[in-house]
This record gives structure tokens, C-alpha cells and sequence, in this order.
């Protein structure tokens, strides 16, 4: 266990944790180790939103399974996650959804009405918020600080992953973000 993660564990429960940075900055690693160090969880969902679509993909989702504990329970769906957390609406249980990133493109692959899907999980994300025996942790990109893209689907998808960040953090006791493996809190709710 990281030294930081030892200071930011929390004591609190039933929450919703927001976890962003950049590609390859760490947010997976620590959205694991901060999970599996909350004391008032009895089952670890892991729901995974990418899709193995190339070898690429492939490679770095069996490297994702490889890092986590034998305890964490696999959920792949890349598109109806508000079912899956209804589903999983129940005492002790932890979900860790990686990524929104990947969420949103995939809805956007689809051509579905990003909105409404936006809408309909916050709604349960909200629900999850305030019970006090359960949790939800969100990782996802911060794409917003880099050049800004030079096609309309780019900016649309900049946009998109802009918005749900927000409306994300709006709902979390916690964000973190992740600067090379670093985990800096960005917003602490009592």
C-alpha cells in the first residue's frame, strides 16, 4: 500500500469517488488499492467498460485482470451500466466502473442518446450517494487539458467526457486526481 493511500482512506460510509487523470497516470491502481481498503465492503464489482476490440485492447485488459485480486468480481458491459449498479443496489457491495471514459465512447459508437444514458445513471449514482452501507467508485479521463481536438466528433467527445466529469464530481463525497501515479484530493465532503 502506497503511503498516500494510507492518509485518504475513509471512515465514512456509502459514498460515490470520482478518480480522473490522464492515460497511463495511475488511476486503476489506486482506484483498487483505495477500494479494497474500506473496511464496510463485503463484495468488490469490478465493471468494466472497455471492449476488446483489437490486440491492443486485448493486452491491456488482460493486464487489468492480471493486477486485480482473486476477491474482485468481473461485470463487462459496455453500455447499460445504471442496470448493472441496479443490480448491485445492495448492502456491502462496492462497484468500481472503469472507465466513463470508455462508457462514452461507446454510447457514442452506438449513436445512442448520450443524454437520456447520462441522466438515467446519474439518477442511481444519486441513490447510491446517500445510502450508508455501499459504494460506488467512478475512474475516468480528464481530457480537457490538452490542444483542442481538430474534428467535430473529437470535440464532441472532449465535451461529453467534460460534462459527465462534472455532473460526476457534483455527486461525489470524493475526486481525486492522478498525476504519475500521484493521487491528489481535489474535493472532500465531511
Amino acid at each position: 500500500m502506497t503511503d498516500n493511500l494510507i492518509c485518504i482512506i475513509l471512515v465514512t460510509i456509502g459514498m460515490v469517488i470520482l478518480i480522473l487523470g490522464g492515460a497511463k497516470s495511475g488511476k486503476s491502481k489506486f482506484a483498487l488499492e483505495y477500494a479494497e481498503n474500506l473496511s464496510f465492503i463485503k463484495n468488490f464489482y469490478y465493471l468494466a467498460t472497455a471492449q476488446a476490440l483489437d490486440e491492443e485492447m486485448k493486452e491491456k485488459i488482460e493486464k487489468h485482470q492480471r493486477e486485480r485480486k482473486e476477491f474482485w468480481k468481473l461485470i463487462e458491459e459496455p453500455i447499460e451500466i445504471k442496470e448493472k449498479l441496479e443490480l448491485l443496489n445492495e448492502s456491502g457491495n462496492l462497484i468500481l466502473i472503469d472507465c466513463l471514459t470508455l462508457w462514452i465512447t461507446n454510447l457514442m459508437e452506438k449513436n445512442l442518446e448520450i443524454e437520456i444514458k447520462f441522466r438515467e445513471f446519474l439518477e442511481i449514482l444519486e441513490f447510491f450517494s446517500k445510502k450508508e452501507d455501499r459504494g460506488v467508485i467512478c475512474v475516468g479521463n480528464e481530457v480537457g487539458l490538452g490542444l483542442v481536438p481538430e474534428n467535430f466528433l473529437g470535440r464532441k467527445f472532449r465535451d461529453y467526457a467534460g460534462l459527465l466529469n462534472q455532473r460526476v464530481a457534483n455527486l461525489a463525497k470524493e475526486v481525486y486526481f492522478l498525476v504519475a501515479g500521484c493521487p491528489i484530493k481535489i474535493k472532500h465532503e465531511a
